[in-house]
């Protein structure tokens, strides 16, 4: 396999290496595959060991980054006769300098897919490979999901394709590739049921799932519905999820939840899920109900196991938010902590009519706290190329991963790229064009007494207004900016909305303690 060539963009006239840094973006442009990324881990030492997979479908490799962005080694997990991809990839729970990479294998003669357990150390050399023998053939794995559970052992979910009936396969498997368990599940099953995301619960021994599923089968009438289950796979519905309305003043704003493959869910504790889903998004007048805008967002909100909204954040909206008008997909939502305390980081890429017509997709990401207030939002997008993002990961240093393939339209071509932004959401150098997306700071939040703002210079307020849960206005400022009075308002959560000069609108949620 020819040498990768690493492409950095620091300059328009050639590539030059990097000193080490804390944030980067690096393309690794080779001729031979189209590779993107399907997972990714930190090492110890801040490396990032990474799985890719042929986008065309003829080969798989695990590739390990220095914390500087170098490739260091590869290790390919196929050959001519099987394809292996990779879901998942986790620390040795025994020994901190090992990984574990959990995925499956398809045998191109017989055309059989089966789980895969992999075991290697931290410079990608092999220890261990295992496939997991099932009850039964099986053909094609749609949609995988997967997890190492508290116990130390892995929990692997999946669709199956046409060939399979659409049926799911639920099974625990042991960290040498051992069926301990297996569940065949056929209910509620149709093309395009997809496992979202399966999680585990902080009490353990109790698990989560989260998926598309038909209210009928054979119907094109989706529901997105979060179960759990036991140690047997004993499913409980727990809820379905439906819009999230909001109404601020005379206007109504409703969310309704899209069906992607690429939505998730996690646990914020004992009784919180929070969630990452694309999003259809509508405004009207509720006494008219006259509707009067729309647009596709990507939705970050969290609930509790009732189904009952706490906080909700809409990215990429065209009038709740942020301001700029593109059509979001979500990638995946991560939960780290810093210096700084517990943070949430988002992600979600998609189209913009305002970028150049050569490259019209960016990648946003938005730094929260858990209770989903905005600590920073930028975008990024890169001058030639479209950047398809399929992970997102927390970092050891409070800042994020994102990874993906960057297509090349002329040569209908992927290739793979790294995102690293340190934790105030920053490149070390302008390797790709940056926008900052929230033009001004707010602080304390929460607050006690009085919120402070903060402006970009070329951003100026026309007006700041208040608004309390039930939608009435609380405060009104058209001058003096840099402060507002919350000390004599009750305790509770309040939306802030600012309109700049130029017209555009923001909102962001404030909580007065």
């Amino acid at each position: 396999m020819k040498k990768l060539l690493i492409i950095l963009f620091l300059s328009l006239y050639g590539a030059v290496a990097f000193p080490q840094r804390e944030g980067f973006f690096n393309v690794y442009e080779q001729a031979e595959k189209s590779f993107c990324a399907s997972a990714a881990i930190e090492t110890e030492d801040e490396s990032k060991i990474i799985a890719v997979y042929d986008y065309y479908g003829s080969a798989g490799e695990l590739k390990k980054i220095s914390n500087d962005g170098v490739m260091l080694c590869s290790l390919p997990i196929s050959n001519e006769s099987a394809f292996s991809g990779i879901v998942g990839l986790f620390h040795d729970p025994f020994n901190l300098n090992s990984f574990y990479a959990l995925g499956y294998v398809t045998h191109q003669d017989m055309q059989i897919t089966k789980p895969l357990v992999i075991h290697f150390d931290e410079d990608l050399n092999l220890i261990d490979w295992r496939e997991v023998d099932l009850p039964g053939e099986y053909h094609q794995f749609t949609m995988s999901r997967s997890l190492l559970t508290s116990e130390g052992d892995f929990l692997f979910a999946t669709s199956l394709g046409p060939q399979d009936g659409y049926h799911r396969l639920y099974m625990r498997i042991a960290l040498d590739g051992t069926l301990i368990k297996f569940h065949e599940e056929t209910e509620g099953c149709g093309s395009g049921v997809m496992i979202n995301a399966i999680f585990e619960f902080p009490e353990g021994n109790r698990f989560g799932e989260y998926r598309n599923s038909y209210l009928e089968q054979g119907y094109l009438t989706e529901v997105q519905r979060l179960f759990s289950f036991d140690d047997d796979f004993v499913f409980d519905t727990l809820h379905e999820y439906g819009p999230i309305q909001q109404i601020n003043g005379d206007t109504a704003c409703v969310v309704y939840l899209n069906s992607v493959a690429n939505a998730t869910a996690m646990t914020l504790g004992d009784s919180v899920l929070l969630f990452s889903h694309k999003a259809y998004e509508k405004w009207y007048n509720p006494y008219t109900n006259t509707t009067f805008a729309t647009d596709n967002s990507s939705v970050l909100f969290s609930a509790g196991l009732d189904g009952k909204p706490l906080n909700y954040l809409v990215v990429g909206s065209r009038n709740d938010t942020t301001e700029t008008s593109f059509s979001f997909n979500a990638i995946d939502v991560a939960k780290g902590e810093s210096k700084d305390g517990k943070q949430i980081y988002h992600g979600c890429f998609g189209y913009s009519s305002f970028l150049p017509a050569t490259s019209p997709y960016n990648i946003t990401l938005t730094k929260t706290d858990e209770l989903l207030n905005v600590v920073w939002q930028k975008s990024f997008f890169h001058p030639s190329r479209f950047l398809q993002a399929t992970i997102l990961t927390a970092t050891n240093d409070g800042g994020c991963l994102v990874v993906g393939g960057a297509f090349d339209y002329s040569s209908n071509h992927f290739d793979l790229f790294t995102l690293k932004v340190n934790p105030d959401g920053y490149l070390d150098v302008d390797e790709i064009i940056v926008q900052d997306t929230h033009p001004y700071t707010y602080y304390p939040n929460p607050v006690q007494s009085h919120l402070q703002m903060q402006f970009s210079p070329d951003m100026q307020p026309k007006q700041v207004e208040l608004y309390d849960l039930q939608g009435r206005l609380v405060r009104t400022l058209r001058s003096g900016f840099g402060s507002i009075d919350m000390e004599q308002l009750p305790a509770g959560t309040y939306t802030l909305r600012v309109t700049l000069e130029d017209g555009k609108t923001y909102s962001d949620k404030v909580v007065k303690e």
